[in-house]
């Protein structure tokens, strides 16, 4: 953490551990390889050992892809981190588009808690600042556990840090089955929020639990063979469906994959939200 007179700033210091990591090891893998190469050339390697330099030129070429990939990330997180303003939060993360919230636009924060952060795998959020129609993602697995700790207790002194009674990723639909967005779903002692995961981070209600006017369950939803179960909510007189089911999409080099899976039961959401 750094602090000048008026912003304090965290770094993504766990992430760019990790990079330093690979770094280390591509410059090595780097080294060997080089190495290799040249004994191969000068013919210094046994006889019984020269098909090792074909290996090194590969070996080479991959250390050095990942190297120089990890130097291009090292640089983006330099530039990264959340700051945390008298007047607002900003926050920069590689590969994304820098998001800030002045404090009078946000109504409070939540922390999903270390509980969701492993069961992610440490790839989800954790941490976000929400206002009445959007919200700011900030990133807070990518801090040391003590980081968390000083920037949730920085942004306390601002705005309310909440945790949920229940949380669930789901699928937002309308009354036509058809998909509106992949989402959040968040049950607080007296109140319901769903907002967009990702996406344009858009807030879609937060309601008062004594203000839902109905709360049904209905026919679950089937991708493939995977059952799906879903409920509405009803609120200002427009209808939510949530299916509790969520597609995870994988980008990789050659393209992404998806993958759904089943994120609760409609009965016990049904019944956490009447007993608000």
């Amino acid at each position: 953490m750094s602090t000048s007179l008026a912003t304090m700033r965290y770094p993504f210091a766990l992430h760019t551990r990790r990079i330093t990591r690979f770094m280390v090891v591509s410059a090595l893998l780097l080294a060997i390889a080089v190495l290799l190469i040249l004994l191969s050339t000068v013919h210094a390697l046994p006889a019984s050992l020269e098909g090792l330099g074909i290996l090194a030129y590969i070996l080479g070429f991959v250390a050095l892809a990942v190297l120089l990939l990890m130097l291009i990330l090292s640089n983006e997180y330099r530039r990264s981190g959340i700051w945390i303003d008298t007047d607002r939060v900003r926050v920069q993360f590689p590969g994304e588009k820098a998001q800030e919230m002045a404090w009078s636009e946000a109504r409070f924060a939540v922390n999903e808690g270390e509980d969701y952060l492993r069961i992610s795998k440490g790839k989800e959020g954790l941490g976000h600042v929400f206002g009445d129609t959007r919200y700011v993602r900030l990133h807070l697995e990518g801090l040391y556990p003590g980081q968390r700790e000083q920037a949730e207790a920085a942004i306390a002194e601002h705005i309310e840090v909440r945790q949920p009674k229940r949380f669930t990723l789901m699928t937002l639909l309308n009354n036509k089955g058809e998909t509106v967005a992949r989402g959040r779903l968040y049950l607080f002692e007296h109140d319901v929020l769903c907002a967009e995961n990702r996406g344009e981070k858009r807030v879609f209600f937060y309601a008062p639990l004594r203000k839902l006017t109905s709360v049904k369950q209905r026919d679950s939803f089937y991708v493939g063979k995977l059952e799906c179960e879903s409920f509405s909510i009803r609120y200002k007189d427009k209808d939510y469906v949530v299916m509790l089911g969520y597609e995870t999409t994988i980008a990789g080099n050659i393209g992404s994959s998806s993958h759904w899976s089943v994120t609760g039961y409609a009965q016990e959401w049904m019944e956490a939200l009447s007993a608000g």
